[in-house]
C-alpha cells in the first residue's frame, strides 16, 4: 500500500510538472486557418537582394525566429534548424495575424513579420524549395537546371540544399551536397569544400562547374546594370551577346551558340537585324564596349 501511495504521489508530481510546462508553452485561441510553416518576410527580401542564403541568414540571425511551425496548441521555432524550442504563451499573446487573399502572415511580439509558405507543420522542404526558387528564379530558364523540393539538378547532377550548412568563408550563395555555389558576375561557380573543424567546412579554389548567365531572364533583362560587371571581361562579353541573343541572333561562335541555345527564351530569328534594338539596348552595348576597351 505504501508503494502504491508513493507511486501515486510521484505520478501526481510528474503530472504537476508537465502541467507547468504545458501552461508555459500551450497556446489558446490559435487561428485554425493560420496553421502551417512560416519564414521571415525579411529573409525572402534579403535572399533576393544578396542572392546568397548564407548572408541573408546571418543578417537576421538575432532578430527573428528562423522558422515557425504553428500547430493547434503550440508553435515550434527551430534555432538554426537544429535545436528546437516552443514559443512561450506570454509572447504568443502579443502576436497578430493578417490575411491577404490566400496569403497568411504573422507579426510576432517584436512586430517582425512571417509569411506562410506551407499549410503543413514543420515543412522544411517547403522552406528549402522557397530559397532555391529565389536563388534559381532566372537560372531555371536554362533547360539543364531544375528545382524540386530541397534539390536542384544542374546539368544532370542533383544537389541537395542544406538549410544549416556549417560553412565558414565569404558567404557563398548556397551549400549544395558538400559544394558551394557562388554567384560571380553573370555566372555562378560551383566550388569544392574542405573540412576545417568538427562541424565546419570552407570553400576551396577548385571550380567544379560554371553556369553561365545565371540570373538573366526576360523579367530582369531591362534591369541590367553594366557598371556592376565592369571589371569582368568575361561577364561583359556575355552581356553584350545577351542583347543579340534576345533578338534571336544565330552566333557564329559555337561556344556562344551553345550557351544561349540552352535557355528557353532564346528563339532563333532568321530575319535578325540590329535595327530592332531599342535605344536602351543600343546604350547598353555602347557602355559594354566602353568598359571592354578600358
Amino acid at each position: 500500500m505504501k508503494v502504491f501511495r508513493s507511486f501515486f504521489l510521484f505520478s501526481v508530481f510528474l503530472f504537476f510538472l508537465s502541467g507547468l510546462y504545458a501552461d508555459e508553452h500551450t497556446l489558446s485561441n490559435v487561428p485554425k486557418d493560420f496553421l502551417g510553416t512560416y519564414m521571415p518576410v525579411q529573409m525572402e527580401m534579403l535572399v533576393k537582394e544578396y542572392m546568397s542564403y548564407e548572408k541573408a541568414l546571418n543578417t537576421i540571425a538575432e532578430s527573428h525566429y528562423d522558422i515557425l511551425s504553428l500547430e493547434e496548441n503550440i508553435c515550434y521555432s527551430q534555432i538554426r534548424f537544429s535545436d528546437g524550442y516552443a514559443v512561450e504563451a506570454k509572447d504568443f499573446e502579443k502576436w497578430s495575424f493578417v490575411k491577404r487573399g490566400e496569403e497568411r502572415y504573422i507579426l510576432d511580439e517584436n512586430g517582425l513579420s512571417y509569411h506562410r509558405i506551407s499549410t503543413k507543420k514543420g515543412d522544411y522542404e517547403a522552406y528549402a524549395e522557397k530559397i532555391l526558387n529565389i536563388i534559381f528564379a532566372d537560372a531555371v530558364h536554362n533547360k539543364n537546371i531544375s528545382v524540386e523540393g530541397a534539390n536542384v539538378t544542374i546539368y544532370g547532377k542533383q544537389y541537395h540544399f542544406n538549410l544549416w550548412p556549417s560553412y565558414v568563408d565569404d558567404y557563398g550563395a548556397l551549400v549544395l551536397s558538400g559544394c558551394v555555389l557562388k554567384i560571380e558576375g553573370v555566372s555562378a561557380n560551383i566550388y569544392g569544400t574542405e573540412r576545417v573543424g568538427h562541424w565546419e567546412s570552407k570553400r576551396t579554389d577548385e571550380i567544379i562547374q560554371t553556369i553561365p548567365l545565371f540570373y538573366w531572364n526576360d523579367e530582369n533583362y531591362d534591369r541590367l546594370r553594366v557598371y556592376k560587371y565592369s571589371d569582368s571581361k568575361s561577364s561583359l562579353k556575355l552581356l553584350r551577346n545577351l542583347v543579340y541573343a534576345k533578338h534571336g541572333y544565330k552566333f557564329k561562335s559555337d561556344d556562344l551558340q551553345k550557351i544561349f541555345s540552352e535557355f528557353d527564351w532564346y528563339k532563333p530569328n532568321a530575319s535578325f537585324s540590329e535595327s530592332s534594338f531599342t535605344n536602351w539596348e543600343k546604350s547598353v552595348i555602347s557602355d559594354i564596349q566602353r568598359y571592354e576597351a578600358e
